[in-house]
């Protein structure tokens, strides 16, 4: 047997105990909720990596988060929706607004979209802040539901009962979006995005639509970038726009794909599964009050040492015996 099959095995194996581990174990509600929660901003870091697969950097996705959030729960509370399709109304708000990023960014290209995005950031916020009358303002919604039970046909998955439940939502809920990263990165449409990202104007010579390209790239990561911040609002059961618009949000997803490798499929996962229980089991006990500083650090070292992330180590395994 190849040495490269039994690393893959090990790693399966890894894989399943990570997983699999915190639904067998006793009283392990901790586990649950830290490795949920990481499922869950892996999927985050999924969405915002679509968009950045075209080589542009955004640092105001928590744009899409925050009206996602806003969208599902104001829908529920004012037009009575049913939670899930309110969930993926939300995310189509978000969407609405990407679609207008692309329309008035779309002749800035590096450190001014980057700020740019950061700019618009602001402005949902606003107006959100503002809009008492509908939104509460700056208090808030609070007594906002939990996820109900799922139904697919005659199958009911009961989401919200327990933690073990909202475990295996977040799980399969990263792994949905991770099924979509890796299909749209094997597309026709993945490898323009990657044709853009290497040379933008011999991509177009070479009749890539840049604009389009990258336009649907936007929609579809601002689209999961909402869906998510309804789930968020009905995990935690309360949005404020300071929580859910906010700068260590936005920037979040970045520091997940950059240090997993923003150009796998496996990079925002591995990221998200390694920094985040890392920094709430250890880091945080160890050093309450300045334990999100390692996120910072984090970015540091991996410009300077391993500038494609940890997922290009497996790329370097032997193939042969």
């Amino acid at each position: 047997m190849s040495r490269h099959i039994v690393v893959k095995i090990l790693i399966s194996a890894a894989v399943m105990l990570f997983f699999g581990g915190p639904l067998f174990l006793p009283g392990a509600d901790l586990y649950l909720l830290v490795f949920g929660l990481a499922c869950f901003y892996a999927t985050l870091a999924l969405a915002w990596n679509i968009f950045a697969l075209s080589g542009l950097l955004s640092l105001g996705h928590a744009a899409f988060f925050g009206l996602g959030a806003y969208g599902a729960v104001l829908l529920e509370n004012w037009g009575h929706w049913p939670t899930y399709p309110a969930i993926m109304a939300g995310g189509a708000l978000g969407m609405v607004y990407g679609c207008l990023w692309s329309l008035a960014f779309q002749r800035l290209r590096g450190a001014y979209f980057a700020l740019a995005s950061l700019a618009a950031m602001e402005i949902p916020r606003v107006v959100i802040d503002n809009w008492e009358t509908l939104t509460s303002g700056s208090l808030g919604i609070v007594g906002i539901s939990r996820l109900p039970s799922l139904s697919i046909g005659s199958l009911v998955i009961p989401v919200g009962d327990n933690l073990q439940s909202q475990y295996c939502f977040l799980f399969f809920l990263m792994a949905a979006v991770g099924l979509l990263h890796w299909r749209a990165m094997r597309s026709k449409w993945g490898w323009g995005l990657r044709a853009i990202r290497g040379d933008e104007e011999a991509a177009e010579v070479l009749g890539v639509n840049v604009f389009g390209y990258r336009c649907l790239a936007l929609c579809l990561s601002s689209y999961i970038t909402g869906v998510c911040g309804g789930v968020y609002a009905h995990l935690v059961g309360l949005i404020e726009p300071a929580m859910v618009f906010n700068l260590q949000l936005a920037a979040f997803p970045l520091v997940l794909s950059l240090f997993g490798g923003r150009y796998a499929v496996l990079g925002p996962i591995i990221g998200a599964l390694t920094l985040y229980p890392l920094d709430q089991l250890v880091l945080q006990p160890w050093l309450p009050q300045g334990h999100a500083a390692i996120y910072g650090l984090v970015i540091i070292l991996t410009i300077f040492f391993f500038p494609r992330g940890l997922a290009s180590w497996f790329s370097r395994l032997p193939k042969n015996s």
